[in-house]
């Protein structure tokens, strides 16, 4: 009777412990990478690649993009919003690089005047400008698409025209008509620059 009450315990703990092990392995985590590929397997090109990829290649040049991503929320208005904030980010820093750039080679080609004093102050100045040039036209970025992942995270694609950026530039009438129209005229060349330096190959949607 002990005999055959040991073996019956003997053989339920075996079938404990299989179950256990089964569950285990069943429950197991995936490895991140394959979480990733599978997260994104259906995502459009701009999502993985860059909003570049988004146009055709020759309309890439007019354009900044910037892609801005958020999970988290069941909210669809409060996720727009938030991966609109995070892509028009992306843009503005792209962007003020380029603009910097852009005053840089504009104060190289002056002598002086009303526009530049020391050289420290020349370096603040143009850090204000910049800012101030950026932070005005980010404002007219629109989003061009949209993509909601497995998960829930919501992807937001937007894009700066630069006929719009010049357009913004124009009216503002708080920078002197010079500086105004040396940003202006090196417009184009500074978003095909960008476009070269951050976005993705124009691969089709």
């Amino acid at each position: 009777m002990k005999a055959r009450f040991l073996g019956t315990c003997a053989l339920f703990a075996m079938a404990v412990a299989a179950l256990a092990a089964s569950g285990c392995a069943g429950t197991r985590p995936k490895p991140p990478a394959t979480v990733v590929h599978e997260e994104l397997a259906s995502a459009p090109c701009w999502v993985t690649k860059g909003g570049g990829c988004y146009f055709k290649e020759a309309e890439r040049a007019k354009y900044v993009c910037g892609v801005g991503s958020v999970g988290g929320t069941r909210n669809v208005g409060l996720a727009r919003e938030a991966a609109m904030g995070r892509a028009r980010t992306e843009i503005a820093r792209s962007l003020a690089v380029r603009v910097t750039s852009m005053l840089k080679d504009y104060q190289a080609t002056t002598t002086g005047g009303v526009e530049f004093g020391t050289a420290a102050a020349d370096e603040q100045h143009i850090a204000d400008v910049s800012k101030q040039i950026t932070d005005m036209t980010v404002s007219g970025t629109e989003i061009v698409d949209s993509w909601i992942s497995g998960s829930g995270t919501y992807y937001a694609l937007c894009r700066l025209n630069v006929d719009g950026f010049k357009d913004t530039v124009r009216r503002m009438t708080a920078l002197s008509e010079s500086v105004r129209q040396a940003v202006v005229d090196r417009a184009d060349q500074a978003f095909e620059e960008l476009d070269r330096a951050t976005n993705g190959p124009a691969d089709g949607k």
